[in-house]
């Protein structure tokens, strides 16, 4: 990254943002979603938090659904739901966020027993 990419990454982290429409469960990191995995004794299909980043990388629809719903499978417990909401308010914020209208999947977690 040349100099001038990084001061304009620096700038734009200090820019106060909106976001206007974020379903939470698409903002889960990696690192919080083993974490909450292991918390909960859920079998995840990923063994470090490199590998779970390897599938943030998505090529299309699907497969960003894919890990959404893997994702959605370690939440149980409203503590889970109040670190991930968490984890989002510390990040925006840390990059400038004032403003979001979040969203909650609940027919997604209606499914579990």
């Amino acid at each position: 990254m040349n100099t001038h990419s990084r001061d304009l990454q620096k700038i734009c982290m200090h820019i106060p943002k909106a976001e206007m429409h974020i379903h939470i469960e698409g903002s889960f990191e990696p690192e919080l979603m083993m974490e909450i995995a292991k918390w909960n004794n859920i079998s995840i299909p990923f063994k470090s938090i490199e590998e779970v980043k390897d599938t943030y990388i998505f090529k299309n629809l699907q497969e960003f659904l894919d890990i959404y719903y893997e994702n959605c499978s370690v939440l149980i417990e409203q503590e889970d739901f109040e670190d991930l909401i968490y984890a989002y308010i510390k990040k925006g914020s840390s990059q400038g966020l004032k403003y979001a209208e979040i969203f909650f999947e609940s027919q997604t977690h209606l499914k579990k027993e």
